[in-house]
């Protein structure tokens, strides 16, 4: 080879994006049946991209995702019918089974029968849990049963925080208020509940991504993901990027995790990673915390 060779390969090389994850745990999916497509979500999304055309295409489209980007796991929440549906197509043991809820009555659930569906592995990770759509928080004494029921069967729990769907107060969610997504009013959940697994979506929205980082440093226990902030509009790119960075330089980034948050668009899910993997302040090592290792520990996987 000469040098003419050599020099035009490495700089082939040096144009490739390079990405050395080889698996991936995605902490926030979502999942829908016929009945709830698209019910939530605008149209199109912030880059007038269009969702999937319907339920089965998003879950095809999704579990290409999972394949092409190595998501060996996956947290899906969604209306229960809608999760079962996945795992039963799941040939690859990759869904963790949740449950979107927005109120503790939803699906007509109450403790009892939620108890039931933890007992038979139902739900395996209680979220994503929009209490903030609901308007409530999850410190209102309507949550506590099912929170103390994942203390005992140690499940664990994932929170929306932040904001939510701009205009969503005026249609789906009119008990919507943004005040209810700030991290610090589930505080006394934290204190009251020592040992549960908890999770905040979203490391605090826009909003109040301090407020998650400094609960993470005064409750060693609790953990966030950052999902949607990664891809759904560049000023989440850009608070998701600063949180990133403060938790690095606080020493909390090995209780940071990979999620995407697709919801009706499962193109989402490689944006994220490729968003993920392009800020160079976080080291190979910080990455592999961040999409795997941080996630496996949290899930007490082996």
């Amino acid at each position: 080879m000469n040098k003419t060779t050599l020099a035009l390969l490495v700089f082939l090389i040096q144009l490739v994006p390079t990405f050395s994850q080889t698996r991936i745990i995605d902490m926030h999916i979502h999942s829908y049946s016929e009945s709830d497509f698209g019910e939530r979500e605008p149209t199109s999304d912030h880059y007038g991209e269009k969702g999937a055309a319907n339920a089965e295409v998003h879950r095809v489209e999704t579990f290409e995702a999972f394949k092409k980007w190595n998501i060996v796991k996956a947290a899906v929440s969604g209306n229960p019918q809608s999760v079962e549906e996945w795992a039963a197509k799941d040939d690859n043991d990759r869904i963790i089974k949740g449950i979107l809820i927005f109120s503790p009555d939803d699906y007509g659930l109450d403790s009892l029968k939620f108890e039931q569906m933890v007992k038979d592995k139902e739900i395996e990770v209680f979220g994503e849990i929009g209490a903030y759509y609901g308007g409530t928080t999850l410190s209102d004494p309507v949550w506590q049963p099912y929170l103390r029921i994942c203390e005992k069967y140690d499940i664990p729990v994932a929170l929306h925080t932040g904001g939510g769907d701009p205009g969503g107060t005026y249609s789906w969610s009119p008990k919507a208020r943004l005040r209810m997504g700030d991290p610090y009013l589930i505080e006394d959940v934290l204190v009251k509940y020592p040992k549960l697994r908890m999770y905040l979506m979203h490391n605090g929205g826009e909003e109040w991504h301090e407020h998650a980082l400094r609960l993470m440093a005064y409750y060693p226990q609790l953990y966030t993901d950052i999902a949607v902030m990664l891809w759904v509009e560049p000023n989440t790119q850009r608070t998701v990027t600063e949180f990133l960075k403060n938790a690095k330089h606080a020493g909390y980034l090995d209780r940071v995790m990979f999620g995407s948050d697709q919801m009706v668009w499962p193109y989402a899910i490689e944006k994220s990673i490729n968003f993920l993997n392009s800020l160079e302040f976080l080291t190979e090592k910080d990455k592999e915390g961040i999409f795997y290792g941080n996630a496996a520990r949290f899930l007490n996987l082996n």
